[in-house]
C-alpha cells in the first residue's frame, strides 16, 4: 500500500512539474474572411466592408490599400445555405465584377504579444477564384501553401519555425485572377504558441513554487516508503 501511495504522489508530483510545460495558447486576432471582430460571418448582400481583411495591392488604378468587400455569389463553397458558415467570400467590390487579371494581395495582421514566436504555428483552409497562388508570412512565401480552385477549400499549415516574429505579423494571401469574377475565401483559421518564458523544458520563475511543491510531494513519499 505504501508503495502505492510513493508511486501514485511521484506522478502527481511530475505532473505538476512538467504539464505546464507542455502549455499553448491560441493566438489571437486570426479571423477568417468575411467575419466580425468576434469571428461571426457578416451579415447582410454583397458588399458588406470586411474589418480584418485589407487589399493591399492589384492591378488597375491606384486605389489601394481598401478594405476587402463581402462576395457570395455562386461557388461551391457557399453551398448550401450562402452565408451561413465559420466565413464568407471576399473580394475588391460588389460582386467582385470590378476586379481586373492579375494579382491581388489580401493581407490581415495578429500579434503574437506574450507568446514565443519560436513555438507558433497555424493551420487552415481557403479557396479562390481564381488562384491563391501565394501565401506570405511577414512577407516570406509559406511553402505549399497554394490552391487552384473555387469549388472545394485547400488545407494549409504554417509550420513551427516559420517567419514568425514578437508583436504584430502580417498574412498575405496573394489572388491571382483570370477575369473576373475575383474573390478569396479563408476558413477554419487558427493557430497557437506557447506563452512565453516556456522555452525547451525550462519554466519561467512563476513555475518555481509548483515544482517545489512538486518536490515535496515526493519527500512525503519516501517517508511513505520507510
Amino acid at each position: 500500500m505504501k508503495k502505492q501511495s510513493f508511486v501514485l504522489l511521484s506522478l502527481a508530483a511530475l505532473a505538476l512539474a512538467t504539464g505546464p510545460l507542455a502549455y499553448a495558447d491560441t493566438i489571437s486576432g486570426l479571423f477568417n474572411t468575411g467575419v466580425d471582430s468576434l469571428g461571426n460571418p457578416l451579415v447582410g448582400g454583397n458588399g458588406v466592408a470586411d474589418p480584418n481583411y485589407t487589399v493591399i495591392s492589384g492591378p488597375g488604378a491606384s486605389i489601394y490599400p481598401l478594405s476587402a468587400v463581402t462576395y457570395n455569389c455562386c461557388y461551391p463553397a457557399d453551398q448550401p445555405s450562402g452565408t451561413n458558415g465559420n466565413s464568407r467570400w471576399i473580394s475588391v467590390s460588389i460582386g467582385g465584377s470590378a476586379a481586373a487579371s492579375g494579382v491581388y494581395d489580401f493581407q490581415t495582421t495578429f500579434s503574437l504579444s506574450g507568446l514565443d514566436p519560436t513555438t507558433a504555428t497555424i493551420t487552415g483552409q481557403f479557396a479562390a477564384d481564381n488562384h491563391v497562388e501565394e501565401t506570405d508570412l511577414n512577407g516570406v512565401a509559406i511553402a505549399g501553401a497554394t490552391t487552384d480552385t473555387y469549388s472545394s477549400y485547400t488545407s494549409f499549415t504554417i509550420p513551427v519555425g516559420s517567419a514568425f516574429v514578437s508583436g504584430l505579423n502580417t498574412l498575405d494571401f496573394l489572388v491571382k485572377d483570370d477575369g473576373a469574377p475575383m474573390a478569396l475565401r479563408v476558413d477554419s483559421l487558427e493557430g497557437t504558441a506557447s506563452p512565453l518564458g516556456i522555452i525547451s523544458g525550462v519554466p519561467e520563475p512563476g513555475m518555481i513554487p509548483i515544482l517545489a511543491s512538486g518536490l515535496a510531494l515526493l519527500a512525503i513519499g519516501r517517508r511513505f516508503r520507510k
